[in-house]
């Protein structure tokens, strides 16, 4: 089903009207593109892959529409990653639509303006919707031409499959942004003419290793006016309206509940309840995020606070105002996107990704932490229950003895490293190398 009721400012109010598309495709010319992007004469030299972000980039005359791609509107760091850039693109003048299965995220990208389309390219299980593959490709390749778009940004398998499908099928350049470690050599070789962007120097290593594929570092940003500190009657506030005691230590995980995070999650679980045991008897478990294992996670949960007089674990669910949560906590455990944004929060952070145990996040550590991407995507530090638990009393006595040190120097690190600007500006240089080596480009020169 699609969904473009909204439709943006920067299109004109009556657009000619164009040919049906047909359900078979035949291969068409290629959109043709009348200026191609001229970002030479008016910023600075395109940045090699891996050097840190440049400065603002200013808007030149002509913006190419882009269409971003994603399996489904969820609430997690990939499609967090693409709202966040898909505002900070909008801010400055480009059009951006999005397509993607329907999900909780998608008023989200709806109330920025962006007009978005449903496309299941996911089944209800995640799986790839192998039966309308061929008739997504088709919608997409209609989205293309209907919309005049320039350059599609997808960033996920199953619905970056399709997209480079449809996309080079029409000639129009793709940047595919690889997120984590679980894209196999077969699919990467399958998109290699794509511009690949990678989120972590452990990507960028990972893609060189993994058939020599090319990539442009660009990492997740942050936007220090959604992630900030709170005031402390504000947060006792929202302790009030959770159940949570105002003088009790609170552990939060953020994070999806599948796969080896759902097993992260289980053994915070484990660990809180034995900390309770055994001289933490006030401690505070909150939980936010989803995902196809939370059933099993309740249970745990369930059965951990069985003989206890109050609840102390309370899960949330998928919330969008993260804000909130990092403020009712006195200690946030999670991985990636997560840790900046508990950072930018000026909340002690414990890092457990899918690839290792990290701990603590500290200023002799924030170069690690960033190479290997707060242990999601290098490291081989298994987690145990005893180093969890080791790290949770360092993590909570840093917000007794050090409530100052440890997180402002984070704060200052996130919003320098990671500003949603920078990072901005660095996308846009990459958008600019795929017009200009595309097809359609090399066509509109000759």
């Amino acid at each position: 089903m699609l969904n473009n009721k909204r439709v943006s400012p920067n299109r004109p109010a009556h657009p000619k009207k164009r040919k049906a598309v047909p359900r078979r495709f035949k291969r068409p010319k290629a959109p043709s593109i009348s200026v191609p992007f001229p970002f030479s004469a008016i910023a600075e030299p395109p940045l090699p892959a891996g050097s840190p972000a440049s400065s603002d980039v200013r808007s030149p005359p002509s913006l190419p529409r882009i269409l971003m791609v994603i399996d489904q509107f969820n609430i997690g760091g990939t499609e967090t990653y693409t709202l966040t850039l898909t505002r900070e693109l909008m801010k400055r003048g480009f059009t951006v639509l999005a397509a993607g299965k329907k999900g909780k995220l998608l008023d989200s990208f709806l109330g920025l303006g962006c007009p978005c389309f449903e496309i299941d390219f996911v089944l209800d299980n995640f799986k790839e919707n192998l039966p309308e593959r061929r008739l997504n490709t088709e919608m997409l390749q209609s989205i293309i031409l209907t919309q005049g778009i320039d350059l599609v940004h997808a960033h996920q398998i199953p619905s970056g499959g399709v997209a480079f499908a449809a996309a080079t099928e029409l000639r129009v350049p793709v940047v595919f942004t690889v997120h984590g470690t679980y894209y196999d050599r077969e699919f990467l070789h399958s998109i290699k003419e794509a511009t690949l962007t990678s989120v972590s120097p452990s990507i960028q290593l990972m893609l060189q290793s993994r058939g020599g594929h090319h990539s442009f570092l660009v990492p997740n940003g942050i936007d220090p006016l959604e992630f900030s500190p709170v005031n402390s009657a504000y947060r006792a506030y929202l302790r009030q309206k959770l159940g949570i005691p105002p003088a009790s230590p609170v552990v939060m995980y953020a994070g999806r509940l599948s796969w080896e995070k759902a097993d992260i999650c289980s053994e915070i679980i484990h660990t809180v309840s034995a900390m309770r045991r055994s001289g933490h008897p006030d401690l505070q478990c909150l939980i936010a995020g989803g995902g196809h294992q939370e059933e099993h996670v309740f249970k745990l949960a369930s059965l951990k606070q069985a003989g206890a007089k109050k609840p102390f674990i309370h899960y949330v669910g998928e919330v969008l105002n993260m804000k909130s949560y990092y403020a009712v906590s006195d200690c946030i455990i999670g991985t990636g996107r997560i840790a900046l944004e508990a950072m930018a929060c000026e909340r002690p952070i414990i890092a457990v990704g899918s690839k290792s145990f990290f701990g603590v996040v500290k200023p002799d550590n924030y170069e690690h932490a960033w190479k290997s991407w707060f242990g999601d995507h290098d490291g081989s530090r298994k987690l145990s229950r005893s180093q969890l638990a080791e790290h949770l009393q360092k993590a909570l006595d840093i917000d007794k003895e050090h409530p100052h040190k440890y997180v402002q120097s984070g704060k200052k690190w996130v919003t320098s490293m990671f500003p949603v600007a920078k990072t901005t500006a660095k996308m846009i240089e990459v958008y600019s190398q795929a017009l200009k080596v595309s097809p359609a480009a090399k066509r509109t020169e000759a």
